[in-house]
């Protein structure tokens, strides 16, 4: 991966999933040695001039609160990861943040810089491979939370209706794969399967 320069944004990294399936809260769980929380803290804290990490248990996450990451709870509590970036685009420093979900062990940054750069006047800048999209590595301004906090209130958490009301600018497949594979960048953890698969691809890879 190249050197990515620090940017004047912040990084919104969403540690709130309940991680039923895992059995245990997944922020915590390691690949190649490394706890999920802690590679993505150490990536967006690289690059991101400020680092806020959302939580509905930050009893859990005190040890990672300094000066430069502040942790917050959702303000509207209870409605998933749409919570969490409405949460953090609201206590943002900066009118532009990127949304980081805690458990995507292969984030690129050039790409979390490239689509920084790229926002302008959009609202918002997202990853879509075909007719999928990757909300929760995705860049958004302050200018999303009006549409965001309606939607929460009517409890309607999908982003892709969101994004309907929104000016979002997507990054095609195409352009994504000059940073790397999507299948690797986009790689979360839900389950001991895709641990595993993780671990497959840290032998394949260079982050």
């Amino acid at each position: 991966m190249r050197q990515s320069r620090k940017v004047k944004a912040s990084g919104i990294v969403l540690a709130g999933g309940r991680s039923s399936r895992m059995k245990i809260n997944k922020a915590f769980a390691e690949v190649s040695g490394l706890k999920l929380i802690d590679n993505v803290l150490g990536k967006v804290s690289q690059v991101f001039d400020e680092v806020i990490l959302v939580t509905n248990d930050p009893e859990n996450y005190y040890y990672y609160a300094n000066e430069s990451v502040r942790i917050i709870r959702d303000l509207i509590p209870g409605k998933g990861p749409l919570s969490g970036i409405h949460a953090g685009l609201y206590c943002a420093t900066y009118d532009v943040s990127l949304a980081v979900a805690c458990d995507m062990p292969f984030l690129n940054m050039d790409l979390a810089v490239h689509m920084i750069d790229m926002v302008g006047d959009h609202d918002g800048v997202v990853p879509r491979i075909g007719e999928h999209f990757q909300p929760l590595f995705a860049v958004y301004t302050k200018r999303c939370l009006p549409i965001i906090e309606e939607s929460l209130l009517l409890d309607q958490r999908k982003m892709s209706d969101i994004y309907k009301s929104l000016d979002i600018l997507y990054v095609e497949e195409k352009e994504i794969r000059r940073f790397g594979d999507p299948e690797v960048i986009f790689h979360n953890i839900n389950n001991r399967d895709d641990l595993k698969h993780a671990e497959g691809l840290v032998k394949k890879v260079i982050v």
